[in-house]
């Protein structure tokens, strides 16, 4: 008993107490943990700084928001309500065919006035200028030294005039009809047979038809020793019959290549003895007929 009781001692080892019946015996559970949504979870995760800078304080003074209030109110009052941004001159550079009233009005309907720098709209008027036929770009400077705003105009060449009901008009490289021919005026003229009615800022013919009418022009003394004099619409676009020097028509398709066409007509000039007196037929790709 004794090296038993000792050996219990050493080894800590404790005797299993019995229960007693009459003793109570209670047991402990562990804290219900509520669940809460991830949302709350989340913003728990989210860093939030312990401690504000001084400065950011400094800036949220009443004080200071007053400064800057009175800042901005001098700031606009000088861009705007003084007169360090207004322009006072309105010029117009690279115009030819259209005059200055003209384009002024375009910009300003009720004549020029003051405009402040940053209130005027160079978009809305650059579209409106682009609305004369004539025009082809357009764009604004504005010098503050000088006070002035200036416009840089960009006009389309004029490459034909055309004629119907015995009026002739200046057609652009666009074929917008935008004014009246001058009598003295070098340009080739198209006269239109069937004598449809034309209005100014009309488109009449495409793109297409004016660059091959030009391209017969300059090309055919370059080929040939003959001149075009006028050019003749019998019937529509697709046809055209040129009036020579001589006096003689050349017979065009103009859906088709110009090279050719006068290519072809070179070959008939050098293997006839006798020149055409009527016209020259180059419509067909492979035959050319004359007369």
């Amino acid at each position: 008993m004794k090296r038993g009781f000792a050996f219990d001692f050493i080894s800590k080892r404790k005797k299993p107490t019995s229960v007693n019946n009459r003793s109570k015996v209670v047991f402990y559970t562990t804290r219900p943990q509520v669940m809460r949504p991830s949302q709350k979870r989340l913003k728990r995760l989210v860093w939030q700084p312990k401690f504000k800078p001084r400065s950011l304080r400094v800036v949220a003074t009443p004080l200071t928001k007053v400064g800057i209030g009175v800042v901005l109110a001098m700031l606009i009052y000088v861009l705007f309500g003084t007169s360090l941004l207004v322009l006072t001159k309105f010029d117009i550079q690279g115009n030819h065919l259209v005059e200055d009233e003209e384009i002024q009005k375009a910009v300003f309907k009720d004549g020029f006035k003051p405009v402040n720098a940053l209130l005027f709209m160079d978009g809305r008027a650059r579209h409106q200028i682009l609305a004369i036929p004539q025009i082809r770009e357009a764009h604004f400077r504005k010098n503050l030294i000088n006070r002035t705003l200036s416009v840089v105009i960009d006009e389309h060449e004029t490459t034909i005039i055309w004629q119907s009901n015995n009026e002739r008009f200046m057609v652009n490289r666009l074929g917008v009809v935008y004014d009246i021919a001058k009598a003295d005026s070098p340009l080739i003229v198209v006269e239109d047979l069937k004598n449809v009615p034309v209005n100014l800022n009309q488109k009449i013919v495409a793109t297409g038809f004016i660059e091959f009418v030009t391209a017969v022009s300059a090309n055919l003394p370059r080929k040939t020793n003959l001149a075009a004099r006028r050019v003749l619409i019998p019937e529509t676009t697709y046809e055209i019959e040129v009036v020579t020097s001589d006096g003689w028509k050349i017979i065009l398709d103009t859906t088709r290549s110009v090279e050719t066409q006068l290519n072809n007509l070179v070959k008939v000039l050098r293997t006839t003895k006798t020149p055409p007196r009527e016209y020259v037929d180059l419509r067909i790709d492979d035959r050319v007929y004359y007369k």
